[in-house]
């Protein structure tokens, strides 16, 4: 009997044979790996054969949904997808919200997809109740990503789950982007690229097969208990007006909420942090504009924007061109450097690089989509101009880790200067920089060490590591004297791996209301597999090893994973106790920490055979 929460089929679809197939879910897997990222993992591990182009028709990629998804648990929506991704080069993983799509793949009958091959034209993949077909997209190639998701739900129905790539995944643009219904990213690292090369324009799910859970009554008991204790928060409807600018206020309250027209939740979410805004006045009146928040709608203003509505409607074109909003902010910020310097040389007609200005970055977003004139080399991303300039353009990069821009940091576009677990996992995570710290006390807050306890507690963080990341507390009633980041980010990627397997949104503000002993009897109360805190910890941490395993054999060591030399410049990033600027020593003690803890080698960063040996790897 299958499993609660779990679909108990894995969908394989090849694209070159024109061929979809459904294979049982080993159940050995549900218990190994947990479900969610933890088997897409696995999937991708047993897939991606080693040193296969990131775009080459063989190089497959695998979407999943974990075992709370398509349950009414509290932002229980998210979907993962794991593929060798063309920024990095490392077998990563890209996160969304999942509005409806993990929802309907659930329903639909399915826990995993794997995509290989290259159809002949274009196409797109449609899912429904057990049912796959592909399908022609030729009338939807060229076509944004809101268009796309409009022409399928006006074809298809709805609810309905859409992925959906822009012109810049179909020119296979570096950091292209896939977005799930409209308003999610998913793809930092170029997903949107990896479709884009198997002429796979959208992926649409319907399903109506329900969802079982094993142990009802104990479901109904922990649900209850947990929607009544985020339904009596304090600041519920403070989060829910107002969403991520309540802790990145890139605009005052009095502009969003000229524009604001509704908020938007995945299914089950109970804040519902995406926005949908409408330009009332000037030159953009009436632009309607979906995002994952309006903080992020608002980075141009970063640059240099003056007019918060000029900043919609370049965000909201990137977004319609399915395009990295950062990376293509980073690379036109190296552009206008390189150019100033007589380095990159424009094509007649080409317009000069204005970082503050709407109408230069619309012509070069279009430019880098399509792939014309120097926008060709732009499409390559950093390590393409790296190569094409060679040392004299490196002095002009930003920040870079994996050859993909750290943007948080000192000189970031999300300016924070303190080394906590998101800022030293930007060089250590195999994906390169990303937003996963699920909820680390570091987190964009300089925070007394005499609350980390209880935070650390809450991650599952068991005693005797307490004492390893802070000093101290192993004594009765002692006050932590020290901090070990490195220790402290295994942790954050256990937890953040227990939730994404889980399939639970990582967001701090609906994060905050879960801890790992609650997580663990939810996982048993919807599967029937017996859990506890401790052993969805480990599980992750195998989960976790696996992903650095599969990057060992892409030749990542951890010479890739060296911090870059410019986050020792003015102005460098600082030591988070202390405040003084943090040395290469500094952050090699740190990557020490982190692989002693993790059980990994510290001179190659690769996991003993010892610890693979535990972890059942």
């Amino acid at each position: 009997m299958t499993r609660g929460g779990f679909a108990g089929n894995i969908l394989e679809v090849d694209l070159g044979e024109g061929a979809a197939q459904a294979r049982p879910l080993d159940p050995e897997w549900c218990e190994k790996y947990i479900g969610g990222f933890g088997i897409c993992v696995k999937l991708a591990s047993d897939a991606i054969r080693p040193g296969t182009d990131p775009l080459a028709p063989d190089a497959p990629f695998v979407l999943g949904a974990g075992p709370l998804v398509g349950t009414s648990l509290p932002a229980s929506s998210r979907v993962y997808a794991v593929a060798k991704l063309p920024e990095s080069g490392a077998v990563g993983w890209c996160g969304a919200g999942g509005m409806h799509l993990g929802c309907m793949m659930k329903n639909a009958g399915f826990d995993h997809v794997i995509v290989r091959g290259r159809a002949k034209r274009p196409v797109y993949l449609s899912i429904e109740n057990g049912e796959a077909r592909i399908r022609d997209a030729s009338a939807l190639w060229g076509l944004g990503v809101e268009k796309t998701a409009e022409a399928l739900w006006d074809s298809q129905g709805r609810p309905a789950g859409v992925i959906s790539i822009g012109p810049a995944g179909e020119n296979l643009v570096a950091y292209a982007m896939a977005y799930v219904d409209r308003f999610s990213s998913l793809g930092r690292g170029g997903f949107g690229a990896v479709m884009g090369a198997k002429n796979l324009k959208a992926v649409v799910i319907r399903g109506s097969l329900g969802v079982r859970v094993a142990e009802r009554e104990q479901y109904r008991k922990l649900h209850n208990g947990l929607t009544d204790r985020i339904r009596n928060y304090k600041y519920l409807k403070e989060w829910q007006d107002l969403g991520l600018l309540k802790s990145l206020p890139l605009i005052s309250r009095e502009d969003y909420f000229k524009v604001k027209k509704r908020r938007v939740a995945c299914v089950s979410c109970p804040i519902g942090d995406k926005d949908v805004v409408r330009v009332p006045d000037g030159a953009h009146a009436g632009l309607t504009a979906c995002s994952s928040s309006m903080a992020n709608l608002c980075l141009p203003l970063v640059y240099g924007f003056s007019d918060f509505r000029d900043a919609i409607a370049c965000i909201t074109e990137l977004d319609s061109l399915g395009m990295d909003m950062f990376e293509f902010f980073g690379i036109m910020q190296f552009a206008r450097a390189l150019a100033d310097h007589g380095i990159l040389r424009l094509e007649p007609g080409e317009p000069a690089v204005d970082l503050a200005s709407h109408e230069s970055l619309r012509v070069w977003a279009r430019r880098i989509a399509l792939r014309q004139g120097t926008g060709d080399l732009l499409a390559g991303g950093f390590s393409a101009m790296l190569d094409r300039f060679g040392e004299k353009a490196s002095d002009h990069a930003p920040y870079l880790a994996k050859n993909m821009l750290t943007y948080v940091g000192p000189r970031g576009p999300l300016p924070w200067g303190l080394v906590g677990t998101m800022e030293l996992g930007q060089a250590l995570d195999p994906r390169g920089p990303h937003v996963g710290a699920s909820g680390s006390p570091t987190y964009f807050q300089k925070r007394p060490l005499s609350v980390f306890p209880k935070h650390l507690a809450r991650m599952g963080v068991p005693p005797e590591a307490m004492a390893r990341i802070l000093p101290g507390t192993d004594i009765p009633g002692g006050e932590p004297r020290g901090l070990s980041v490195g220790r402290m980010l295994k942790y954050s990627q256990v937890w953040f791996a227990i939730l994404s397997s889980l399939g639970l949104c990582a967001r701090a503000q609906i994060n905050r209301f879960y801890d790992s002993a609650l997580a663990a009897e939810l996982y048993q109360a919807v599967t029937g597999i017996p859990a506890w805190s401790e052993t969805l910890s480990f599980k992750s941490q195998r989960v976790w090893t696996l992903l650095r395993m599969a990057n060992a054999r892409e030749g990542f060591t951890r010479v890739q994973d060296a911090c870059p030399e410019k986050w020792f410049q003015e102005p460098a990033f600082k030591d988070y106790l202390t405040g003084r600027p943090v040395t290469r020593a500094d952050l090699d003690r740190y990557t020490d920490e982190y692989y002693d803890e993790q059980g990994w080698d510290k001179k190659t960063g690769l996991p003993t055979p010892e610890r693979l040996q535990e972890l059942g790897l």
